[in-house]
């Protein structure tokens, strides 16, 4: 695979979260009493510090030692439709400087999980991430106390879910589903689906958590196989759409 010509400090990473929000009866009269105007970008600022991953507190001498991620920016739709939407996305630059340290993908979708879940009700469908492979370190050994982890879970909480991979893969697709499933170490299945380079799995659960950690086990895999570029790796409740398809 051809290796990325981006200078590291300026790659970014994306991570989106997928459902549909029902907002608190409340929120509405909770924010005019105590005069809040609160926003994904503004949430997810308030949680990342609170969790001590990344601040946006500018002064000299007080940059946060070890940080995660810069922000770069952050969004989200809440329309009251009840459809599917892109919820929350949270775009960062992720800490170069950290030793072994995973890109922050369960972080960043623990931030907005938190944020959505202040405000309402989230029935979670996907979870969407952009990263630089380039930038992440091997998470192998990791991925065995994360395989336990999810062996935790109760039996009749296994369900299926489907990755979809666009970027830079190519010949090495095949490769990519056996290391997905060796990576799991026995908590998940993987099988091709259509002509595209997606796998449907099984999965332990369907948690934000669940859906981060397999965004995770598809990164390394992508990783080990030769990946250098920026790909787009997307967990849906449902299967991917065929190529030039359209939503029912």
């Amino acid at each position: 695979m051809g290796t990325s010509t981006e200078d590291p400090v300026d790659l970014t990473m994306t991570a989106e979260v997928h459902g549909v929000l029902r907002e608190h009866a409340w929120i509405g009269q909770v924010s005019a009493d105590h005069d809040l105007d609160e926003d994904l970008f503004s949430l997810a600022v308030k949680r990342a510090a609170a969790y001590g991953w990344s601040s946006t507190r500018f002064s000299a001498g007080t940059e946060l030692g070890g940080q995660r991620w810069g922000h770069a920016d952050a969004g989200g739709d809440w329309s009251r439709d009840g459809r599917v939407r892109r919820l929350a996305w949270l775009t960062v630059y992720p800490a170069t400087g950290l030793h072994e340290q995973h890109l922050p993908v369960l972080p960043l979708t623990r931030v907005m999980v938190d944020s959505l879940g202040r405000v309402g009700e989230l029935d979670f469908t996907g979870l969407t991430v952009r990263v630089p492979v380039q930038l992440a370190p091997d998470t192998r050994f990791d991925l065995v106390g994360d395989a336990d982890w999810f062996a935790l879970a109760a039996p009749d909480a296994r369900t299926e879910a489907f990755v979809s991979v666009v970027g830079p893969v190519g010949t090495v697709a095949e490769r990519v589903r056996e290391l997905v499933v060796q990576r799991g170490h026995g908590q998940l299945r993987a099988g091709a689906h259509d002509d595209r380079t997606a796998f449907a799995c099984a999965l332990p659960e369907w948690t934000p958590d669940a859906a981060a950690w397999l965004a995770e086990i598809c990164i390394d895999a992508l990783r080990a196989v030769g990946v250098r570029d920026t790909v787009e790796i997307a967990i849906a409740r449902t299967p991917p759409l065929p190529a030039g398809g359209t939503p029912a």
